[in-house]
């Protein structure tokens, strides 16, 4: 399957265009038209289960992580789907101007172009996309596990998928990070907000911002006990010893 991209002004263009006929979606190649259906179902999917149940506390995020899971698995099993595609902002602003507009205005309204094609780390799909991919723990199942963890927010999200460092992102090491993090208790996070009661940061951005810092100055796979240790240590430098074996 041959997936366009759009720079920055074609995404505008084909997003005028598609405001212009709204609620019609706009035209699509014929070979593309099973994709729109596909990631349409996965949405519709989430968004009855968000209805049904009474538990969720944060609709938002629930419906940003388990969508994001539902299209990564999606999409990982799509032959013409590399990580080269995912790295392309151009393909996202494609999918979400062209292919689903319609999904990512149920999310986040039809004004908010930043979400759509403007800012690259604030397009929605590929937002989400990246949290699971740098949350990913070998399966889906233990990696919803992680992301369903009843502290993480939407700003859990931004925090991490945002907070590269200028040697890029380690891949190892975010994941190791992701899951300490699940695995804080919501006293432990209660009592770490009374330490750090003149603090604006909670724990979670305090520690991206020490590993932004860190990253630096070495290489995580390089500290003794390799990525899983230097995440472990990033939390007790921020306060909170990690016991989890």
């Amino acid at each position: 399957m041959k997936i366009k991209t759009y720079n920055r002004g074609e995404a505008q263009k084909a997003m005028e265009e598609w405001l212009l006929n709204y609620p019609s979606l706009p035209n699509i190649d014929k070979h593309l038209i099973s994709l729109r259906n596909d990631i349409q179902d996965l949405n519709r999917q989430v968004r009855e289960l968000a209805e049904k149940r009474k538990d969720i506390k944060r609709s938002d995020y629930y419906i940003d992580s388990q969508f994001g899971l539902k299209l990564y698995d999606y999409l990982r099993n799509q032959p013409w789907f590399t990580l080269r595609t995912a790295a392309n902002d151009g393909f996202w602003r494609f999918l979400s101007v062209s292919i689903v507009p319609d999904v990512v205005a149920q999310r986040w309204g039809k004004d908010n172009v930043d979400h759509y094609y403007s800012k690259p780390t604030r397009i929605w799909l590929r937002s989400i996309w990246w949290y699971i991919h740098l949350a990913w723990q070998g399966d889906i199942e233990k990696t919803e596990r992680v992301v369903s963890a009843k502290h993480f927010t939407t700003d859990t999200i931004l925090n991490f998928e945002e907070r590269t460092g200028r040697k890029g992102t380690c891949v190892e090491a975010y994941r190791k990070i992701i899951y300490y993090y699940s695995m804080v208790s919501e006293e432990e996070l209660k009592e770490y907000s009374k330490k750090k009661a003149r603090n604006s940061d909670d724990l979670f951005r305090v520690v991206m911002k020490l590993n932004t810092a860190k990253m630096m100055v070495m290489e995580p796979a390089l500290c003794l006990g390799g990525e899983d240790e230097y995440a472990k240590e990033l939390f007790m430098d921020a306060g909170v010893e990690i016991n989890v074996t």
